[in-house]
């Protein structure tokens, strides 16, 4: 999937930051919600050989277990994909499981919400971010002895930068941003910032700003993945 980001002139995008209370500051600043932060798994150098992975990034697990962000070598359409897999003592991989892919994202950079703390390993919900330039969104992962693909979380964080001397706003990825929780047999995701650029809110309307307290996604077993927006419910499709 690709998105083409919109372009704000200066006046709206002074209106939409005004109307969401942003900061003055070109700085996010973090709010206080329940839930956890992400797992600060350890990035790690490269620990394998393989000829035709270009590896990203890695993300020692703490299992003898790795995640990678990876893509082919020649380029293909399918583009990035996250790895779960154990390193062999020559350098070769033992390969645990690996996600669907990116496509067209230059990305999947990994943020990790345990299930278990004692044992973070395990099973995890993981956000992969897309996007090139700017973020997005989110692919939501179920992470154990595999990926399981949840659904796709269509938000972003908004920051306001000065280029050149005008007023921009870059969409940056909001996993570092998010908290996660588990209640009974429903996990949330809430968003720990000002406010969240949400492209699509399920219901008609694009590329919105709008205040973080506004604005969650829980995921049941029963119905998937939701958005929820001041209070009303939206089901995300789910994967194909």
């Amino acid at each position: 999937m690709k998105f083409n980001l919109p372009v704000f002139s200066l006046a709206a995008l002074t209106c939409c930051i005004q109307s969401c209370n942003e900061p003055p500051a070109a700085q996010v600043k973090d709010t206080i919600v329940s839930g956890a932060p992400p797992f600060a798994f350890t990035a790690v150098d490269d620990n394998i050989r393989h000829d035709t992975l270009l590896i990203q990034t890695t993300f020692d697990l703490g299992d003898s277990s790795f995640v990678m962000v990876a893509s082919h070598r020649e380029e293909k359409f399918e583009g990035v994909r996250l790895y779960r897999y154990r390193a062999n003592p020559d350098s070769s991989a033992e390969l645990i499981a690996a996600s669907s892919p990116a496509f067209d994202s230059w990305t999947m950079l990994p943020t990790f919400f345990p299930v278990d703390t004692a044992h973070p390993g395990q099973t995890a919900w993981v956000l992969a971010n897309f996007g090139e330039r700017e973020s997005w969104g989110q692919k939501l992962f179920r992470m154990s002895q595999d990926f399981v693909d949840m659904g796709f979380m269509d938000v972003a964080l908004p920051e306001r930068v000065e280029e050149d001397g005008q007023l921009a706003l870059k969409r940056r990825s909001i996993g570092p941003s998010t908290r996660y929780e588990e209640r009974n047999d429903t996990a949330y995701f809430r968003f720990a910032c000002d406010s969240v650029y949400l492209y699509d809110d399920q219901a008609g309307h694009m590329d919105q700003l709008l205040p973080a307290r506004a604005v969650h996604f829980t995921y049941h077993p029963g119905e998937g993945l939701a958005l929820w927006l001041n209070g009303e419910k939206r089901l995300v499709r789910k994967p194909s």
